[in-house]
């Protein structure tokens, strides 16, 4: 059984948005464990892919690592697009059943700051302008309370105190 201190922190958005980059920051910042979708799709596929099989066989490895870590306590963050409903709801649902507090920050990014951000080589992601273009095209509202973050002009420092205060503020 989790520990009450448990809390799950869902960063999401389109490739480029800047989700892992934030995701990293705020992980280091909380001393919380952080699982990037990007980085399980790479410890198994040598060439990454992005189609709805692979998608979705990365969010359940994903799912399986996250949950087994807040089982342990502490805060977890998990960043991926999220982009449907159905990857998003087990952990919202799991979370529900195990009174773990959820916490979702949607980073969002200009299309041509994507574009731009998307052309060059990054450490995680091999997402590219028409992967954005894809997943932006199948993109499912978000329904839950959440947070939004604009990553087009700010700090990283700005981000991070918007996202601790809303995880810091009770919600009714």
């Amino acid at each position: 059984m989790p520990t009450p201190a448990a809390h799950l922190i869902m960063v999401m958005g389109l490739p480029g948005s800047g989700k892992t980059f934030f995701a990293d920051a705020l992980a280091q910042r909380m001393g919380a464990a952080h699982f990037n979708s990007d980085r399980i799709r790479k410890e198994e596929e040598a060439q990454p892919h992005y189609a709805d099989s692979d998608r979705s066989g990365v969010y359940a490895r994903m799912f399986t690592r996250v949950t087994g870590a807040l089982a342990q306590g502490g805060t977890v963050i998990v960043d991926a697009t999220f982009s449907k409903a159905a990857y998003r709801d087990p952990y919202l649902h799991w979370a529900q059943e195990h009174h773990i507090p959820v916490h979702l920050i949607v980073m969002e990014a200009s299309e041509p700051i994507i574009a731009e951000r998307v052309g060059r080589k990054r450490p995680d992601s091999d997402a590219d302008f028409a992967v954005y273009l894809t997943i932006k095209a199948e993109q499912e509202p978000i329904t839950q309370d959440h947070l939004v973050l604009n990553t087009d002009a700010g700090t990283t420092e700005q981000y991070l105190a918007a996202a601790l205060e809303h995880i810091n503020t009770p919600r009714t």
